[in-house]
């Protein structure tokens, strides 16, 4: 008798919990006050460890983009250890949204995102 062959065990796609979404100017606006935190001199060796177009991310740290760019965003918060998942909210909507994976990482999120503002 045959075992039959079973790929791993796949986790049904729950629906996400949209507290937890981020929009993309405020994920954009988090991205590029990270950005210039990095030390003169400090961005192209980080865009060439993580494989990122330099002068797109100069570009995104200026506010020089000339359209949204929603995975380029997604990799670069993962490259600055936020943890997040691309979400299209609402399914109409022509702006993506960045989904957290719990609240500890919003608390996070917010925290830094204050930071931001208070200098």
């Amino acid at each position: 008798m045959e075992e039959e062959k079973r790929g791993p065990e796949v986790a049904p796609l729950s629906f996400p919990d949209l507290s937890l979404a981020l929009p993309y100017q405020q994920a954009l606006l988090y991205a590029q006050n990270r950005l210039k935190m990095i030390a003169r001199g400090g961005l192209l060796p980080f865009c060439e460890a993580h494989k990122f177009p330099y002068t797109t991310i100069i570009n995104l740290k200026n506010g020089n983009l000339k359209k949204e760019e929603p995975r380029l965003l997604h990799r670069l918060l993962r490259s600055l250890d936020v943890q997040n998942e691309l979400l299209q909210f609402p399914p109409d909507s022509p702006s993506q949204r960045f989904l957290l994976p719990d609240g500890a990482a919003l608390a996070t999120f917010q925290t830094q995102m204050a930071c931001f503002k208070s200098n």
